[in-house]
């Protein structure tokens, strides 16, 4: 089989959803394993998490991160088994995390281990937060944009030329949604993520990171914090610490990443980047790769290019 070079996609938190991987691991030994190393790292048994779990213990902050980190992960294994490396890879959020795993720069163990603490760190910062998603383009954007510092928030993601998401005490975010109306959505997470207010864990999130070998990655990877690509284990890891607070800069990666290159698939439980795409008009669209049949189905399309 030809190996072919991919630029991949991995989902971040939101994009959970119950079942996620079980097609996978039934269908590929890689991927099931990748759920059982996981599992004797968190002493958890996380297939019957997300597999069985109701949807709002899966969607619980340290639950969903290292959740979607093994769907992701593992659905990369098994491209990997087909013989697919990659060319360059970016995460939305805590999808930087798979990135890193995929590019060489963080053992998955390790990185399990890394991204509960995270969602433990998350999920105990203090305060009601919330976040809000906005669909604005133009004026529009600006004006949104100009609503958002009003009301004392702060832009959490970046997202594309139509969408980014405000974030900030939920009092303040619902008074945001009432005025944008139509134009906005409140999210349905428990705290307000990449915002000034997960500063009161961002000490012991940067001590956590300090303490964690990272490596060169083997390939660019994307730095959302910063909203460009690097290969530095030091860039790689300032990024992570700062990320906890700063705003994803989803649609700098995306510009940045360009039109031109090889095939951009979207891992594991990425419906919601694949939807962002819709915003680059001039931009190839990402595979969704999540399933066995797709998965096979992508294999099959790089083999034919491949030729």
């Amino acid at each position: 089989m030809n190996t072919r070079r991919i630029r991949a996609l991995f989902p971040g938190q939101g994009s959970q959803e119950p079942g996620m991987g079980r097609a996978l691991a039934a269908a590929y030994p890689a991927a099931a394993a990748c759920f059982d190393e996981a599992s004797d790292v968190l002493g958890l048994d996380l297939r019957a998490l997300c597999w069985d779990a109701p949807a709002a213990r899966l969607a619980e902050t340290q639950n969903a991160q290292p959740a979607l980190l093994t769907a992701a992960v593992a659905t990369w294994r098994v491209l990997e088994e087909h013989g697919v490396t990659l060319a360059a890879t970016a995460g939305h959020s805590v999808g930087a995390f798979a990135s890193l795993v995929a590019a060489g720069s963080l053992p998955f163990p390790q990185a399990v281990e890394l991204i509960r603490l995270r969602g433990e760190l998350m999920a105990s910062a203090p305060g009601e937060g919330g976040m809000c998603a906005v669909i604005a383009v133009g004026p529009d954007r600006a004006e949104a944009l100009a609503a958002v510092e009003r009301h004392g928030l702060d832009l959490a993601a970046d997202n594309s030329p139509r969408q980014f998401v405000a974030a900030g005490a939920l009092a303040d975010v619902r008074a945001l949604a009432t005025e944008l109306g139509a134009r906005a959505k409140l999210l349905e997470v428990s705290h307000a993520f990449h915002s000034r207010l997960m500063a009161p864990v961002a000490e012991r999130w940067a001590q956590a990171v300090q303490r964690t070998e990272i490596a060169d990655a083997a390939v660019p990877v994307g730095l959302v914090a910063i909203g460009s690509f690097g290969t530095d284990a030091a860039d790689l890891a300032k990024d992570l610490a700062a990320a906890l607070c700063a705003p994803v800069h989803w649609q700098q990666l995306m510009t940045e990443l360009g039109a031109e290159g090889p095939p951009l698939a979207a891992i594991g439980p990425a419906k919601a980047l694949v939807g962002l795409a819709k915003h680059f008009p001039d931009r190839p669209r990402p595979t969704l790769v999540n399933t066995p049949v797709s998965l096979e189905a992508f294999v099959r399309r790089l083999e034919t290019e491949d030729r």
